[in-house]
């Protein structure tokens, strides 16, 4: 089993810390009796620990990961086969437009605006978007082996909410996690407070600033104004509970986001994975993982 719940020192408990005070050693310092060596060596214990649980982090999300890609008892694959012939979509918009399958990006059309999309048989929502035009949204039913074509105009963009919406986007793609978070904002601004997509994007780009406690404040603020079902919503609040180790919460979520997509999101099924892991529940985490890994396929990275 993966050790993904363990503690700083991995024995499940935090050991005391000893503090020396001239020749005596307390298990806390005096007020005022803490030398200068004394607290610089602190600050180096404190510094060592967290450099240590950020690396026993990265141990155990690469120990699941080899677990999920290592060949499964009894020499069967690590990823499971597609059980029914998968579908087919042939995507016609203007060149460079980017394409989501329930907003997991899964390509960018060709210089004639051409993308040919290979999934398996279900539900989606589908999303094609260009910077300085209006997107288009399709929900889609494929059958097993189904043949689809979809032509799809983008008219020019006129609402500079959005355009500043879509700023944030291409910001915080090129990692200026500030200058996104200015224009999702601006966004939201013009829109009078409420514009949930905006705010999704300003929580990813606030978790991307080290400001968990905004970005789950933003979440919640998306969730509270939307009409309908928010998947990515569910999907970062449960990224958010789980970096605070609420992993039962967290799990919810991401439950609750799948539910929302028909069970396709490689995003929240990473996550669910990484917090059953959490809880012990290793079997499952693998699972999940495996599906999250095939559902990436041609997709931008998920962790």
């Amino acid at each position: 089993m993966l050790g993904l719940c363990a503690s700083r020192d991995g024995s499940g408990s935090f050991p005391p810390k000893r503090w020396t005070s001239g020749s005596r050693a307390s298990r806390s310092p005096r007020r005022g009796s803490m030398s200068r060596a004394s607290f610089a060596t602190s600050r180096t214990i404190a510094g060592s620990t967290a450099r240590r649980e950020r690396a026993m982090k990265r141990a155990e999300a690469l120990a699941l990961l080899l677990a999920v890609l290592l060949p499964a008892e009894g020499g069967g694959q690590a990823l499971p086969g597609k059980a029914r012939a998968s579908a087919q979509v042939v995507i016609s918009t203007r060149p460079g437009a980017i394409v989501f399958v329930n907003d997991v990006r899964r390509g960018v059309t060709d210089a004639r605006g051409r993308l040919t999309l290979v999934l398996e048989p279900g539900a989606y929502a589908l999303r094609v978007s260009k910077m300085g035009y209006e997107e288009a949204r399709v929900r889609l039913r494929l059958a097993p082996g189904a043949r689809r074509s979809l032509a799809l105009s983008l008219p020019p963009l006129r609402d500079p909410a959005e355009r500043h919406r879509q700023q944030g986007e291409a910001l915080r793609e090129q990692r200026l996690f500030a200058q996104a978070a200015a224009e999702y904002r601006k966004a939201i601004a013009l829109r009078k407070g409420r514009f949930p997509r905006a705010r999704l994007g300003l929580a990813r780009a606030l978790l991307a600033l080290e400001e968990p406690e905004e970005a789950l404040r933003q979440v919640r603020r998306a969730l509270a104004e939307s009409r309908t079902p928010l998947p990515e919503a569910r999907t970062l609040l449960g990224n958010i509970l789980r970096a605070q180790g609420l992993y039962e919460d967290a799990i919810r979520e991401y439950r609750a986001a799948l539910r929302q997509t028909n069970n396709f999101s490689p995003e929240a099924h990473a996550g669910l994975a990484l917090a059953l892991g959490e809880i012990g529940e290793t079997e499952s985490a693998i699972a999940h993982m495996r599906t999250a890994i095939a559902q990436n396929a041609d997709t931008e990275p998920i962790l």
